[in-house]
């Protein structure tokens, strides 16, 4: 990274005036007030059962929900995981394969060719498929545009931490960067000794990432491992990347393994918890585990970072899992599978960062928000203000009319 930036750690965070769905952003940090953000990712859990009374995590429920602010009215953007990941960060909707997971077959979104006309937002013609065209851009390229990465390391602003990812390097598609040749399945389903899934790695959907494979290859990498002491080890990426301010991410993405995201009711792969044990006591683990590492940062401790950390969508055929939020368009390819229109459903977001932006313990009623909206603060936050589906700077639907980001109601330490 060629620049300096301070941070921000997010379970979901983001910059943005109101419009639609949130409220006035009088309290959202000036420009630059925070500069680093961090998404962790979890699976497939509402927010009634999350962060309920009854919630078996008992850490993110009682000692983080202390140290930040919980966004009640957060929603998924689809079912089931993929699109969700795209959405995070690419503002497209799902095509019929993304709502698939792309489980058969690691191929190019067809037609791939623009959509035109009213609500276009960026978005991409696709009847099959998940890959999009190198068109198509990330908030990592938004990031690269900005902070040209590293000539010789090609190190950027940006990074993917992805557990257990090349743990078998065959399966996974390699070390960094891991995904499948063209056409072939894609790793789908945990092993005893690999927990990662190419689904949930956003970043290796899309041409405009992957074709640059040093670039990929350097940011897209595994989370790290813990230690005996049930510890991130020195030897972790993300540990070694966050010792200092200066080598902190802009914006990392982390996604832990499938089973201590919560996907795996009990699980194949090691489990952070002991055992076979995963879902929400899986995921409370792991968080356990690492979010010391993480709020003891240089740049959480410098008041420069966003923590965000939420879940893909609620699991299909719960109560919620059907709503949607924020005036959210379907998209041109299809209506969300399995329900009737958009929406994965309310999950509820975590927002940690700096006492002089949140009130820790409180928790957000009034602002409604969704992975859109967070993309568009993600976007606000740090600096980007050009091009996008809006020429402001937000990609996809991030753009789109009337959405919000983050406000007031988020940033509410005045």
């Amino acid at each position: 990274m060629t620049k300096v930036l301070r941070f921000c750690v997010v379970i979901f965070c983001a910059m943005g005036s109101f419009i639609l769905g949130g409220v006035a952003s009088a309290g959202v940090p000036a420009k630059g007030g925070i500069s680093h953000v961090v998404v962790i990712n979890f699976e497939n859990e509402s927010y009634s059962t999350t962060f309920g009374a009854s919630s078996p995590a008992t850490y993110l429920n009682q000692t983080l929900k202390k140290k930040g602010v919980l966004i009640q009215n957060y929603f998924g953007t689809a079912h089931v995981s993929l699109p969700n990941y795209v959405a995070e960060i690419s503002g497209q909707a799902p095509t019929p394969t993304t709502q698939g997971d792309c489980i058969a077959s690691y191929a190019d979104v067809t037609p791939g060719t623009p959509v035109t006309g009213t609500n276009a937002l960026g978005q991409v013609n696709g009847t099959s498929g998940c890959v999009y065209p190198s068109g198509v851009q990330t908030i990592a390229n938004q990031l690269d545009a900005l902070h040209p990465p590293n000539a010789t390391t090609h190190v950027a602003s940006w990074r993917g931490y992805e557990e257990d990812m090349g743990n078998d390097a065959t399966r996974d598609g390699g070390t960094a960067c891991a995904h499948p040749a063209p056409n072939t399945p894609p790793a789908s389903f945990a092993t005893s000794t690999d927990g990662y899934v190419t689904r949930h790695n956003p970043f290796v959907w899309f041409h405009s990432i992957i074709d640059n494979s040093a670039e990929c290859t350097a940011n897209v990498l595994p989370l790290g491992v813990l230690g005996s002491n049930n510890k991130p080890t020195k030897a972790s990426p993300l540990v070694k990347n966050f010792s200092s301010t200066s080598t902190t991410p802009a914006f990392s993405f982390i996604t832990p393994s499938n089973c201590n995201n919560g996907h795996d009711g009990t699980c194949v792969s090691q489990s952070a918890a002991g055992g076979t044990t995963g879902g929400l006591v899986a995921a409370d683990a792991w968080l356990k585990a690492w979010m010391p590492t993480i709020l003891n940062s240089p740049a959480y401790k410098s008041g420069t970072m966003m923590v965000v950390v939420t879940f893909d969508e609620t699991e299909l055929g719960t109560p919620t899992s059907a709503t949607a939020c924020c005036n959210e368009l379907s998209g041109p390819n299809v209506a969300q599978a399995g329900v009737s229109g958009p929406g994965g459903g309310q999950v509820g977001a975590l927002i940690l960062t700096s006492s002089k932006y949140i009130k820790p313990g409180t928790t957000d009623t009034k602002g409604s928000y969704n992975h859109y909206s967070a993309l568009k603060s993600y976007e606000n936050l740090l600096g980007i203000t050009k091009g996008g589906s809006d020429n402001k700077g937000h990609l996809g639907m991030a753009g789109a009319s009337g959405l919000a980001a983050f406000g007031s109601d988020v940033f509410n330490a005045k």
